[in-house]
């Protein structure tokens, strides 16, 4: 689970503080500071933290391990899962394929019987009829062998019959019911597979590690923060501009600064400019103090640049061209 908060080294009086030393433009640049958001990354589940992989000050890459909770449980859930599924599709294949091959055989076997049986009943009721015929064997002889063959052809007939059946899938509402357990299991088993796979926590992008507020073997609460990260394209530049100098912004402006006492300059891009003026103590709005209002911009730090600058860092910040976009 990750939630973003943004961190300002700053307290509000420093800033107020700042907006009154600046009510007009330094001939330097404008003033300003450092900030990021930051993305505090916490379980979706709860459990025993079982392994921290990173500390305050580390940088990871996207993908790396952040930490690890306790999995036990949830290892076995998706040992139980599998095993539910291949009995489900066990069951299905059984419907599918019809009676078992042993059962199958043996409806075989019975036919070749009967067959054979069948053949003997017809070479004695030909034989009878040729007795029959020059009247050495009585009619009940005669009647008897002709219902025998007939009787055999039956049940040879029927013993076809059962092995066709014995042959075919389940009816079609049992086929159905087994389609439906199988596709339950494989939902309970993807399931159990995304639960274990939220145990082992990794960065979703390169990140600066800021703290870690957890240490191994406490309980993490679900939602609760483990590690507090701030990746370089959250880094921005928050600086003060007076009245005279606002019209001169505009979002998608290029900036450059640098911390106070250094030559290295960075670059940014203006993304917000304040609607108002906010960071002034209370004044009447005429012509004659206008030049006391000071408007609050905001610029997003060149990935490139962040790994340089820390939140909470002054700055003094100028334009690259006012107006450029």
């Amino acid at each position: 689970m990750t939630r973003i908060f943004k961190i300002t080294q700053l307290s509000i009086a420093a800033a107020m503080l700042l907006a009154v030393s600046g009510c007009s433009r330094p001939r330097e640049g404008f003033q300003g500071y450092v900030e990021a958001d930051m993305v505090y990354i916490s379980p979706v589940l709860g459990g025993r933290l079982d392994k921290l992989y990173v500390d305050h000050g580390d940088f990871v890459k996207k993908g790396a391990r952040l930490f690890d909770l306790d999995s036990i449980e949830y290892a076995a859930a998706v040992a139980e899962a599998e095993a539910n599924l291949r009995k489900a599709q066990s069951d299905l294949n059984d419907l599918l394929k019809g009676a078992r091959p042993e059962e199958i055989e043996a409806l075989k076997d019975r036919i070749s019987k009967l067959e054979a049986t069948c053949n003997l009943a017809k070479i004695v009721h030909e034989r009878n009829s040729k007795l029959f015929e020059k009247n050495v064997i009585a009619t009940k002889d005669y009647d008897n062998s002709m219902w025998l063959q007939i009787q055999n052809q039956w049940e040879l007939a029927e013993s076809k019959h059962n092995l066709l059946i014995a042959q075919l899938p389940a009816r079609e509402d049992r086929v159905i019911s087994a389609k439906e357990a199988v596709k339950a299991a494989e939902n309970a088993l993807a399931g159990a597979k995304w639960r274990l796979e939220q145990r082992f926590v990794s960065a979703a992008q390169d990140a600066f590690v800021f703290d870690t507020v957890m240490r191994q073997g406490e309980y993490a609460a679900a939602g609760n923060p483990i590690v507090m990260l701030i990746p370089p394209e959250n880094m921005k530049v928050r600086f003060f501009v007076p009245y005279p100098d606002i019209q001169k912004i505009h979002s998608g402006d290029k900036i450059e600064f640098y911390p106070d006492g250094s030559q290295e300059k960075y670059q940014a891009r203006v993304n917000y400019v304040s609607l108002k003026p906010e960071f002034t103590p209370p004044v009447i709005y005429s012509r004659d103090s206008n030049p006391k209002l000071i408007f609050m911009i905001e610029a997003d730090v060149d990935p490139q640049c962040a790994y340089k600058v820390n939140a909470g860092m002054p700055v003094t910040v100028k334009l690259l061209k006012a107006g450029s976009k």
